[in-house]
């Protein structure tokens, strides 16, 4: 650790191009904190079936705006570390201030590419947490078996990612229901395997990390407002591709996000999607 900075050390590798599917932006950014604060219960639940303890040393995996860092940091304290590793240079340098006035000598963050890294500092690590990062990534099977690879031997890894598929409006609401099939089209013309979820016990074995412990299902149900205003983001968020890959016009875009806007009014609910939560621990 730097002793002469108060903030989080940043080892600055400069990751590949890695075909990240939504934007890079602050409004992408600002996106993603309110999905990590709408999955906060889901993922302190998965941290409590593994059994987090005081002191440990973690790797959040595709940390994001460290929204789960932060969940991390909370029950590891002061003795522990809490490592965020992202491919995302200017994510990761925007948390350094936000972070660094809370508990600066528990962060450090990493830049890379996780399949571009052979080893990383502070490796191996009772925990190797990951959420919403197999869904992004074009390699998920050598990405699982390099997050094996730096658990320490009685240590934990714990994967929490989407099935896209069960997401729905209820009562069914036809633009709602437009905007989800666009947003599941878009990510499979990405090449993103959109049940990686339901899949992962799957994956694990395919890995050659075994059957894992346990696999559990979560999901939310939220009303109009706050749903209809997240898919839009999504919708934003993947506009470039799905132009791109001509899915849809930018008139119809244009009318899907006002049409989106005037749903948050119809009383309608959204189931999401579901956010399985997957984890093994390592033989000693």
């Amino acid at each position: 650790m730097n002793d002469s900075s108060d903030e989080p050390p940043l080892d600055d590798l400069h990751a590949p191009n890695d075909g990240y599917s939504l934007a890079r932006s602050e409004r992408e950014y600002r996106r993603l904190s309110v999905q990590g604060r709408i999955w906060e219960r889901a993922t302190r639940a998965a941290l409590d079936r593994v059994s987090l303890r005081y002191g440990a040393r973690v790797l959040d995996a595709g940390c994001g705006p460290g929204d789960a860092m932060r969940l991390l940091a909370e029950r590891v304290g002061d003795r522990g570390r809490v490592t965020g590793l992202d491919v995302d240079p200017n994510l990761v340098k925007s948390m350094l201030p936000l972070l660094s006035t809370e508990r600066p000598e528990v962060y450090r963050f990493i830049c890379g590419d996780l399949l571009h890294l052979n080893s990383i500092k502070g490796a191996p690590f009772d925990l190797v947490f990951a959420r919403l990062l197999l869904f992004h990534v074009t390699q998920p099977l050598d990405a699982l078996r390099r997050l094996w690879e730096w658990v320490r031997p009685g240590g934990m890894l714990l994967v929490l990612d989407y099935d896209l598929t069960g997401a729905r409006s209820c009562p069914q609401h036809p633009t709602i229901e437009r905007a989800l099939r666009l947003v599941n089209a878009a990510f499979r013309r990405n090449g993103r395997d959109i049940e990686i979820g339901t899949r992962m016990p799957e994956l694990f074995v395919d890995a050659g990390i075994g059957t894992p412990d346990a696999c559990e299902v979560n999901s939310v149900i939220i009303a109009g407002p706050t749903s209809t205003t997240m898919l839009s983001e999504v919708v934003m968020s993947l506009r470039s591709t799905i132009l791109r890959a001509r899915l849809a016009d930018s008139a119809t875009l244009d009318r899907i996000d006002s049409e989106l806007t005037q749903a948050q009014f119809a009383g309608n609910f959204m189931r999401w999607p579901d956010l399985i939560a997957t984890w093994k621990r390592k033989p000693q």
